[in-house]
């Protein structure tokens, strides 16, 4: 009772012009803040822009091995077909993942915005190569901080001598910051790492995505992999072309505990164009 009786002595109401300039403050910080990555991670449910009303009720079968059961919702199963995973999917058995024939590719989250690395990623990197797979990374974009931020974290960790496949810049999320924002700070990050690495990053995203901020754009020189979890592969604009989609993320592996997203290479595309 006597605490809160000083509480309330000492309380001081602020006044108009104070709360305005804290307003204005708080609105200049928050371009550079970065906001908590949402639970579940969206790299793992991928359902922000792309899910459809005709979701994929499959695939839950263990593996993509040959041959492909009818009717698994499993597309283009001659097709190669790969995962990716972060620290959602916990530990990981690799050897038992590396025994499907058809998992021929992994991407693995390694960092997100200009702070997070994945825990899980210097075990995933290692055990991956180490039973055989095609190894590549992803870094979560975080439109609401800055390239050099997000780059400096990046670099902290990539190593360009232990990477089978080109890096991948997650773009899913537009974290409140203006269109103009958005894109300025996507390109200077994708620079930043051409520049760095020798080799154009691939871009994934949603189609919604590609329509709004990519298409028709300097983004258009790279390579896309597209998360759309349809019954058919997603169409963009003006017919433009992508080498990976990411058709469920609710597959279901050897050696991994819970979903996976599941994705293959499209068309006339092979793995030799994304190699390192």
């Amino acid at each position: 009772m006597f605490l809160g009786l000083a509480a309330f002595c000492f309380f001081v109401q602020p006044t108009e012009a104070k709360k305005k300039k804290n307003k204005i403050e708080q609105k200049r910080q928050g371009e550079n803040t970065e906001i908590p990555a949402p639970s579940p991670d969206p790299v793992s449910i991928r359902s922000v822009p792309d899910m459809s009303p005709a979701q994929l009720k499959q695939p839950q079968i263990a593996g993509f091995s040959r041959p492909v059961p009818k009717n698994t919702g499993v597309p283009f199963p001659n097709n190669t077909h790969g995962i990716d995973v972060s620290h959602y999917q916990g530990r990981i058995d690799w050897a038992e993942v590396a025994r499907d024939p058809q998992v021929e590719y992994v991407y693995l989250k390694m960092t997100e915005g200009s702070n997070m690395i994945d825990n899980t990623y210097e075990y995933n990197h290692r055990e991956a190569r180490r039973n055989g797979l095609k190894v590549g990374v992803y870094h979560f974009f975080r439109a609401n901080t800055t390239a050099e931020a997000q780059f400096k974290n990046f670099m902290s960790v990539y190593n360009k001598k232990q990477q089978d496949l080109l890096p991948v810049i997650d773009v899913e999320l537009s974290n409140g910051v203006s269109e103009s924002l958005f894109i300025a700070r996507l390109e200077q990050l994708l620079d930043l790492i051409t520049k760095e690495i020798g080799k154009r990053p691939i871009i994934y995203t949603g189609k919604h995505y590609y329509k709004k901020y990519m298409q028709g754009s300097k983004f258009r020189q790279y390579i896309y992999f597209i998360a759309s979890y349809t019954t058919n592969p997603p169409i963009l604009e003006n017919n433009d072309d992508y080498n990976i989609w990411q058709f469920s993320c609710k597959g279901s592996i050897r050696g991994i505990r819970g979903d996976v997203d599941l994705s293959c290479l499209m068309g006339k595309h092979t793995l030799k164009e994304i190699m390192f």
